[in-house]
């Protein structure tokens, strides 16, 4: 499908304000960037394009309090969260607190005891370390009841968090939250770190060196790569900061990290952090105690930060296996659901099932048929599960419909967390089917690939290669830039896909993406090619060798694998498409 309808006249508009190559503005103009001061912005990112902390409302509330814990002596204690997002947090704001000589204490709770949030037992804890101030990071938008168990305790509450409310605003000190209505805040799609960050930035601000909390930008990138949130706006500014600095000068903890997965600093980028270190500091809560991940991130001795890495390393393993394990069970049903029983979502249930690893099953399944995808297993008394949007709904929306059938739930539009009771499975997959009824909801046969341009290979410049890097970083809503070209022909395919492109009388290096190629093909046929580009070798001021990499082979012209949008419309699918996959940027 093509990602948005762009005429001719819009692309060379662009092309001739910004003098851009006309595939670079045709990628642009797909993704509703039109205007000069707009594709100058999105391909040069900078620190002038955030916005102020201050924008957000209850900041004041939250620097006053926090300022007033400092000049007392308070103790204050942060409730995390036990995903990349939440140990981050965490990790940032015992930082930033310490090196300004405020007491702190932290904790994490344990994903499969206490589950997820604020309760009024993680209170007690607070209550019981001494605490007067409470932060809750990457939770606490909907915890009402432990606020108001901590106000009656005599302790003060800011919540930093990104996550929906779902009901009333718990009665906190300050709520920074730009999700809510009337935050005040122009950006809505900060992770919780996020929005930690903002915190820490006006503290900076207000106690007088406001440059320190750019040195947390690197916790913020790998934050907003592995929470999967849109990468656009302030997301793509702070990344490509945090980038930068996790390349130039990774902080201990991280570089411990680094060294253990054999990773270069110089050659991290978002699909590093989503593929390497994002699941190895999941791994810590996943299978065992999420405050290794914060301890690990803290760390000023780099062997410690090491040492810690090998024992994510082996839980990352461990964790592996078993989702392999489930994958395979789970994928088998789901098939049985949606191919041979012509079902429109996946609900699964298993109570042996590692609760640990449903999250990464679940996306797999749902990026395959890019239908709603909910797999279950035993927790204590309840059923707990992790869902998945499949690009094609909005769970929040989903789970709302069927919440009469749940005992709680919350998280985003794309991925979300649902407790059921005992006996409640069936009437909610019923619940859950009938949504996806309603939304006529197909299974794909194959993952959906979103065409930005038409490029031919002649096209493929070192001046393109350059530019197209300033397109990242990629990730969720900012995906690799995929291209078409036409009349290309295929030759000297080896077994691992390496082959030899030809289009016009310019040959490209090609590697095929788990094709398989019939005869004809072979039998030097034009085809049309579904293709991203990626580099090898180059540096930072050098291109590579451009690579083709060949996602979809059209027989003829693109039409047998291409859908047509509707005149005016723009592709908005949720959908993360398998090319993030084989990003490296």
């Amino acid at each position: 499908m093509w990602r948005g309808l762009a005429s001719e006249a819009d692309i060379a508009a662009l092309a001739q304000a910004c003098e851009l190559p006309r595939g670079i503005a045709a990628v642009l103009v797909a993704r509703d960037i039109r205007t000069p001061e707009a594709a100058r912005q999105f391909l040069s990112p900078a620190l002038d394009q955030l916005h102020s902390p201050w924008l957000l409302r209850d900041m004041e509330k939250a620097v006053e309090r926090l300022g007033r814990a400092r000049e007392r002596g308070e103790m204050v204690w942060i409730q995390g969260d036990y995903d990349v997002d939440g140990a981050t947090s965490t990790a940032l704001l015992v930082d930033f607190l310490r090196r300004w000589g405020v007491p702190v204490g932290y904790y994490v709770p344990d994903r499969f005891q206490e589950g997820y949030g604020l309760t009024p037992d993680s209170v007690e804890r607070a209550r019981e370390a001494g605490a007067a101030l409470l932060l809750a990071v990457d939770c606490g938008s909907n915890a009402v009841e432990a606020v108001a168990h901590a106000r009656a305790c005599g302790i003060d509450t800011i919540v930093c968090d990104h996550h929906e409310l779902t009901g009333e605003e718990p009665e906190a000190i300050a709520l920074l939250n730009p999700r809510i209505s009337k935050s005040g805040y122009p950006f809505p799609a900060l992770a919780a770190c996020g929005v930690v960050f903002k915190l820490v930035w006006a503290l900076a601000e207000r106690w007088g060196q406001p440059e320190q909390a750019f040195e947390y930008t690197d916790l913020v990138a790998l934050a907003t790569v592995a929470d999967l949130v849109p990468m656009i706006g302030e997301n793509r500014v702070l990344t490509a900061l945090g980038l930068q600095r996790l390349r130039e000068a990774p902080r201990p903890g991280i570089r411990g990290l680094l060294q253990c997965v054999g990773t270069e600093p110089e050659r991290v980028t978002t699909a590093e952090i989503i593929f390497t270190l994002a699941p190895r500091i999941n791994a810590a809560g996943r299978l065992g105690d999420a405050r290794r991940a914060v301890e690990m991130l803290l760390q000023t001795d780099e062997g410690m930060s090491f040492r810690i890495a090998q024992e994510l390393e082996c839980e990352n393993f461990r964790r592996r296996t078993l989702a392999e394990q489930v994958y395979g069970e789970a994928l088998q049903q789901a098939e049985e659901l949606l191919i041979r029983r012509n079902k429109r979502s996946v609900v699964l249930y298993n109570p042996n099932w590692h609760p640990g690893v449903l999250g990464a099953v679940a996306t797999r399944i749902a990026e395959r048929f890019q239908v709603p995808v909910i797999l279950l297993s035993r927790v204590g008394g309840f059923i707990k599960g992790s869902a998945r949007s499949g690009g094609t709904v909005d769970l929040l929306q989903l789970l709302d419909a069927c919440a009469p059938h749940t005992y709680e739930y919350g998280g985003h539009p794309f991925a979300a967390g649902v407790v059921l009771q005992e006996g409640q499975v069936e009437v909610f997959r019923q619940a859950v089917e009938s949504f996806a009824n309603q939304r006529e909801l197909r299974p794909a046969e194959k993952p959906e690939l979103r065409v930005d341009a038409l490029v031919d290979f002649a096209e493929i410049t070192p001046r393109f290669l350059l530019l197209l890097r300033q397109m990242a970083p990629f990730g969720y809503a900012n995906f690799r830039p995929v291209f078409l070209a036409r009349g290309v022909r295929i030759q000297r395919c080896r077994n691992d896909g390496v082959c030899r492109l030809e289009q016009n009388g310019v040959w490209m290096h090609g590697q095929l993406s788990g094709l398989s190629l019939p005869e004809a093909v072979m039998e030097r046929q034009r085809v049309s090619l579904l293709y991203t580009i990626e580099e090898q070798g180059g540096t930072s001021r050098t291109v590579g060798i451009p690579i083709v990499r060949v996602h979809d082979v059209c027989s003829g012209d693109e039409s047998s694998c291409l859908k047509q949008l509707q005149p005016g419309t723009m592709s908005t699918s949720l959908a993360l498409p398998v090319l993030l996959h084989g990003s490296r940027q």
